[in-house]
């Protein structure tokens, strides 16, 4: 009796399983880091406007010393004026 097994087929290049591995893995690694860039990203952006408002609020809180200090040697002027009139 002669052995009459098939021979083995063997593939040569690309075959579709390899694409469809390929395309899920990529989607899976995609999966996982879009949401984390956005995040990064909206992390950054709301820093950014954070560290904007900051600068704002300091310049309006060192604007309001010069102020403060500007009406207090007003009063002082008036207070002089009105013992020396007085």
């Amino acid at each position: 009796m002669p052995n009459r097994t098939k021979p083995i087929k063997q593939e040569n290049g690309v075959t579709w399983s390899m694409i469809i591995i390929t395309i899920f893995s990529i989607s899976l690694v995609l999966i996982l880091t879009l949401p984390n860039i956005y995040l990064d990203n909206q992390i950054y952006y709301e820093s950014r406007e954070i560290a904007h408002y900051r600068n704002i609020a300091q310049t309006l809180r060192e604007e309001q010393t010069i102020i403060l200090h500007k009406l207090e040697a007003i009063k002082y002027q008036d207070n002089i004026e009105n013992q020396s009139s007085e």
